[in-house]
């Protein structure tokens, strides 16, 4: 009985180390299967953001091109304004505000855009800060205001 006793206590032990030795076993397994998956994380954000970077640095150099041709485009519309129009890029929001005020609008409500020199006339996009509605005002180079 005894012999069948310490038996049965030995089998329970090698049993119980058998079940240690495996949950630790796939304990660890999961545990290298997360870190290489975070390691491939950082891996693509690394190419991401280095790609990220050649993209900014190629925006930033269109923007700088852009902006030199928007600047001369300026210069231009500017010089042809001054020598011919009573309303100049200096004071069309002038105009545009007055007119505005007097037919019941309240400009404060309303975001304005840069006006455009198109076809003859400023062209003024605009928006409702309550982010419904646009409009789209032209003033002519008398001062008359139209809305499209």
């Amino acid at each position: 009985m005894k012999k069948l006793l310490s038996t049965i206590t030995i089998i329970a032990i090698l049993g119980i180390l058998a079940a240690v030795g495996f949950f630790g076993y796939t304990k660890y397994q999961a545990v290298e299967l997360e870190k290489s998956q975070l390691q491939s994380k950082i891996d693509d954000n690394k190419d991401d953001k280095s790609t990220n970077e050649d993209n900014n640095e190629n925006e930033v150099n269109n923007n700088t091109t852009q902006t030199t041709s928007n600047e001369s485009n300026t210069q231009e519309q500017s010089t042809q304004e001054e020598n011919s129009n009573v309303v100049n890029r200096n004071n069309v929001f002038d105009y545009l505000l007055d007119d505005f005020k007097a037919n019941g609008g309240d400009p404060s409500l309303v975001t304005f855009q840069e006006p455009t020199y198109e076809n003859g006339h400023w062209k003024i996009l605009a928006n409702n800060k309550s982010g419904h509605g646009s409009y789209v005002f032209i003033v002519e180079d008398d001062g008359t205001v139209h809305d499209q």
